[in-house]
């Protein structure tokens, strides 16, 4: 086997999709904190300038997380990138901190398995 052919087969990189848009500026921060401050006084007009930019700046979120979307899928379909499987999303979660009921629930059921986590 030639050194050629080794090196032509590619490794897919296991990455899921949540953080697959995080990575692409497309996370998961639909509306702004700071119109939900009670605190914050504004005039009706600015008050409803804010809104709206925000709802549209939403709206243009939906959109290019929707692209983002389709993007991964067909890398995926193309074997660039590759979902993890239960078992590799089991053992990022048991990374976790010790307190969290999930992280919990994931050491025991990888425990059962007999998968050092």
């Amino acid at each position: 086997m030639s050194a050629e052919g080794a090196s032509s087969v590619e490794i897919p990189i296991v990455i899921d999709i949540e953080s697959y848009l995080a990575k692409r500026g497309a996370h998961k921060s639909f509306g702004d904190p700071a119109l939900h401050k009670s605190h914050v006084r504004h005039s009706k007009n600015t008050w409803q300038r804010l809104i709206d930019r925000q709802a549209a700046n939403d709206h243009t979120l939906a959109e290019k997380r929707e692209q983002l979307r389709q993007e991964f899928y067909e890398l995926v379909a193309l074997g660039i990138l590759r979902e993890p499987t239960r078992i590799e999303r089991l053992i990022r979660t048991a990374q976790g901190h010790s307190d969290n009921e999930s992280v919990q629930a994931a050491r025991r059921l990888l425990t059962k398995r007999g998968i050092q986590w």
